[in-house]
């Protein structure tokens, strides 16, 4: 088995505290859609703030933050959270490769050097005078009625140089191919459609987890984000989708997650997974590599919140759930595809698999858990599935 990334990756600078009700947040709210200001639950580019404020992203940042530092820094991305996830439970033997582009700084450095501590094949590009990819986490606790909220600024860095030239022909000698936060890769994502169409033409399984589009946001608040370009989208291509609630109307421009299920399903992709936070996850089938779903709510796990409120002092924060969630879909899909046997794929073992993943990672601060004792990690899971298990039964 064989599993080939690209996308998102990057530093995540978390910052657990920080009142979206704060006079200091508030100043740099975003007026009109695509402004540059920020917007609870949204990202923006470091560089739009900064035009926005007339200010440089330094200062804004100092002055969100009264001048914190951030509570932690960790490894983050769509693709690289997912795929790390994936590496840590997925058998030894099975190969993982990541692509990137990181830049030529010393925190570019850093993180090839991070990524080392995992069993996984990086391989990493450099574009010469760019920094590496970060967010800047802004974390809320208390917002939407204590169900927390996060706002992301983003500085693209060498994410900006990853041209599609860079992924070689070995890329696509794979079973599974993976497209995080292509978003946030620009050359990647505006070449997403004939990506995914090489990947399909190689017999290989694509799946696509989205983030939010805010270059497309700014260029056309009121029309849909194109997935790859409008001229050639990728959705023809893509097995699974991956998106969350918002990400899915601004892409369907459909007002509820059935409706914008349908449009995808419409587009050809063959499957969609659209999740709403702590609410519940919309699935739909459409394809028939998969065991049919019409249209069927998941909830999260009840065991997890449920464990949190009754120990807030094991709560890390929401950064990462859904990047888990995604490196939860693929162990199931590689585990599934790995048996090459005629049976149809089962969308409810990814889910079991996704929701105990993303459950887990709300035990720590960012998306990348760092193992320091061997099999721990797939033990917590285990519990968190087999509890989830009887929750849907």
């Amino acid at each position: 088995m064989r599993i080939s990334g690209a996308g998102c990756c990057l530093y995540d600078y978390l910052y657990k505290h920080i009142s979206f009700n704060a006079q200091s947040f508030r100043d740099f709210l975003s007026i009109t859609p695509g402004d540059g200001g920020v917007t609870p639950g949204e990202l923006v580019f470091a560089e739009n703030l900064s035009e926005y404020k007339n200010s440089s992203v330094e200062s804004c940042i100092e002055q969100i933050t009264n001048g914190q530092d951030p509570d932690t820094v960790n490894l983050g991305g769509p693709a690289l959270v997912s795929l790390v996830h994936s590496a840590q439970m997925l058998p030894s033997e099975w190969e993982i490769i990541l692509y990137s582009c990181l830049g030529d700084d010393a925190e570019s450095k850093r993180l090839q050097k991070d990524m080392s501590g995992f069993s996984l094949h990086f391989h990493s590009n450099i574009a010469i005078g760019l920094p590496v990819p970060s967010t800047i986490v802004l974390s809320d606790p208390e917002w939407n009625e204590g169900s927390g909220e996060r706002t992301f600024i983003n500085t693209l860095g060498s994410a900006m140089a990853f041209s599609p030239d860079m992924i070689d022909d070995n890329f696509f000698n794979s079973d599974i191919f993976v497209w995080g936060g292509t978003a946030l890769v620009p050359p990647l994502h505006d070449s997403l459609g004939t990506l995914t169409r090489k990947a399909r033409e190689r017999n290989g399984f694509n799946i696509v987890g989205t983030v939010y589009d805010f270059r497309n946001q700014a260029t056309d608040p009121e029309g849909p984000w194109p997935l790859g370009t409008h001229e050639e989208s990728a959705y023809p291509w893509i097995d699974i989708l991956i998106t969350d609630k918002e990400e899915a109307h601004r892409l369907s421009m459909t007002d509820s997650v059935a409706d914008a299920a349908d449009y995808f399903l419409g587009q050809g992709c063959g499957a969609c997974i659209i999740t709403q936070g702590n609410d519940r996850i919309y699935v739909k089938t459409g394809s028939d590599k998969f065991i049919p779903i019409n249209g069927k709510k998941f909830p999260v796990s009840q065991w997890v919140n449920e464990d949190l409120r009754l120990h807030p002092e094991k709560r890390g924060d929401t950064t990462g759930c859904g990047d888990n969630f995604m490196g939860g879909i693929i162990v199931s899909i590689a585990r599934q595809i790995s048996k090459k046997t005629s049976e149809l794929i089962d969308l409810e073992d990814s889910i079991i698999e996704g929701v105990s993943a993303g459950g887990f990672a709300l035990y720590q601060m960012g998306g990348v858990y760092t193992e320091t004792e061997q099999g721990y990690k797939k033990t917590r899971i285990n519990e968190i599935k087999s509890h989830y298990r009887e929750q849907i039964s």
